[in-house]
């Protein structure tokens, strides 16, 4: 057993450092890509759908107080790098009727699977007999990586992303803000309605 635990752990640390090694190359590419106007208005345009989905769910009746934009460990295992975009009332998670709906930005998915590509192949001369388990370790390990990219994507398209949702006339609380984090787990707020905006 503790040959098993070594081993993985020799692994990640491998898988780390091959990772820090492609991942700076991988962030230039989607920095400039995000540097041009029309890739962030594309990445902000489904916040609006959103708004109006709550909109039409809610009957223009209810507030919505916080936006969370959210990944799935799961959805990252079966290769899937949709996040989920969730609406909801001051009742939080507990909010029975939030506006849900899935989002990708461009770019992050094709430079990971690239980056999953070398990583793997590199890992496969060094560790004999690879198994799901220990390639579901690596795959979660590095995403770390790219979610924090996300993150500050997001970070960055904050003051786009709140235009889009005040173009489709979403009523607001005045404490309404968007988080960044795990779908139904913790997260970071990265973006707060300023008392200017009120």
């Amino acid at each position: 057993m503790a040959h098993i635990q070594e081993r993985r752990e020799e692994l990640l640390c491998a898988a780390d450092g091959l990772m820090r090694e492609r991942f700076p190359e991988s962030v230039r590419f989607l920095e400039e890509m995000y540097a041009q106007e029309e890739s962030r208005r594309q990445a902000a345009e489904p916040f609006a759908n959103l708004a109006r989905q709550w909109k039409e769910s809610t009957g223009g009746g209810k507030k919505a107080a916080c936006l969370g934009i959210c990944y799935l460990h799961s959805r990252i295992l079966q290769k899937d790098y949709r996040l989920r975009l969730v609406l909801m009332g001051e009742e939080f998670w507990l909010d029975g009727e939030p506006a849900e709906a899935d989002w990708e930005p461009a770019g992050f998915a094709d430079c990971f699977e690239k980056d999953m590509g070398f990583i793997m192949e590199k890992l496969r001369g060094r560790f004999i007999r690879l198994c799901r388990a220990e390639e579901d370790a690596v795959r979660q390990q590095c995403a770390e990586y790219y979610l924090a990219a996300i993150g500050r994507l997001c970070t960055d398209l904050a003051g786009e992303i709140a235009g889009q949702m005040e173009s489709a006339a979403l009523e607001r609380t005045d404490g309404f803000y968007f988080f960044f984090g795990h779908y139904q787990g913790e997260g970071e707020i990265i973006w707060r309605r300023e008392k200017e905006e009120l």
